[in-house]
């Protein structure tokens, strides 16, 4: 993208470097745009941003309302693909004057593909990652977290009014149904909730049969060439599916670990994406988590333990690996196989040098980004 975000909002002192750094990785462990990090961890103010954005290019901001109120016909009729390419929304067509709303007006190639597949001459607005992300999934289901936003919010505001706060808090954007903007103070625990990855479900995944032998060499060169996070973990979750009976991947977001991906017996495991476990439970992913250490051998019974067992289709006596995945001194993931005890003790040098690999990915990852936005 044209647009530098970093460097204008650095350039603008409303960030310090400090807190760049610590949005980028935000941004490059969670799956979410550099805007909605900032706003997310309440560095940036959403408003102010759009305000800058607006003055520095010459281009209109779009509200909340209008947002809110786009005709229904031209929702049906502007083509899916475009919204999902391009991260946009249109915003009303008069005569052959179409309005869209962009987190990046300088994107003039998006701008020009979506003229010529539409016809109409395109005019840019300008509303910021969050909003867009919240009328897309309003208008066109596609989800990328916001409405675990609105859940947290709707739960916050019935109880604000008459409830002291007793543990610890944070603040974080919410929704109402026409997509005002409200910074909602929760219990640090919900934290989890919010931009958690996807569901996966247009990754790329591919069967041992497919793939052919996938070497420790090749897992380096793919690594090396990831481009994105999904792109870290297709490459490892790959890799397991082809050596181990079943392996999973679950990503640390606050108090919970959510699954990321999951195969069994070569297979994807279908629904992964929804398990969803606190850290506050007994678990091998809380020993893992709060050690920093791996775990070897079959889980006690406890709640979260049986629901990973279940997911992955395990018997309780099932020997498991579980190992963190540790970048810049954060646990950010978590990475489990299930094999015999011998077969374990003798792979945990190899999974553990695995496990670095991918911790140095998503770092490059990050300097890439730095690179891009600065």
């Amino acid at each position: 993208m044209a647009l530098k975000l970093g460097e204008l909002l650095l350039n603008e002192k409303m960030v310090t470097p400090g807190q760049l750094e610590e949005a980028l990785k935000n941004q490059v462990i969670y799956g979410i745009r550099l805007g909605s990090s900032l706003v997310e961890m309440g560095y940036v103010d959403e408003n102010a941003l759009a305000q800058l954005l607006s003055k520095k290019l010459g281009v209109p901001c779009v509200s909340h309302k209008e947002l809110a109120g786009v005709p229904k016909d031209l929702i049906y009729a502007f083509p899916r693909d475009l919204v999902e390419t391009h991260h946009v929304v249109p915003i009303k067509l008069e005569g052959n004057r179409l309005s869209l709303a962009m987190t990046d007006p300088t994107d003039f190639k998006a701008i020009e593909e979506i003229g010529f597949a539409t016809g109409h001459v395109v005019l840019p607005f300008i509303a910021p990652d969050v909003q867009i992300s919240w009328a897309l999934d309003y208008y066109y289901q596609l989800s990328s977290g916001q409405v675990r936003y609105q859940m947290v919010a709707e739960q916050r505001r019935r109880t604000v009014a008459t409830e002291t706060v007793k543990s610890a808090t944070i603040t974080m954007p919410a929704f109402t149904e026409t997509g005002e903007l409200l910074n909602v103070t929760i219990p640090a625990e919900f934290e989890g909730f919010a931009n958690l990855p996807g569901d996966g479900q247009d990754d790329l995944f591919l069967s041992p049969e497919t793939l052919g032998k996938y070497t420790v060499d090749r897992l380096s060169l793919d690594f090396a060439a990831a481009r994105t996070r999904d792109d870290v973990a297709n490459v490892f979750i790959n890799y397991l599916g082809q050596e181990f009976t079943a392996g999973a991947l679950f990503i640390v977001r606050g108090n919970s670990a959510v699954g990321w991906r999951g195969v069994s017996n070569g297979e994807r495991v279908t629904g992964f994406a929804d398990l969803n476990l606190l850290l506050s439970k007994p678990s091998v992913l809380r020993d893992v988590v709060e050690s920093r250490s791996f775990s070897m051998g079959t889980l006690i019974s406890t709640h979260e333990n049986r629901e990973i067992l279940k997911i992955l289709n395990l018997r309780p006596e099932t020997s498991l690996l579980v190992l963190p995945v540790v970048m810049l001194s954060k646990v950010v993931a978590v990475v489990l196989v299930t094999a015999d005890m011998e077969s374990l003790g003798r792979r945990l040098a190899e999974l553990q040098k695995l496990v670095r690999k991918a911790s140095l990915a998503f770092e490059m990852l990050i300097l890439k980004n730095k690179i891009l936005i600065t």
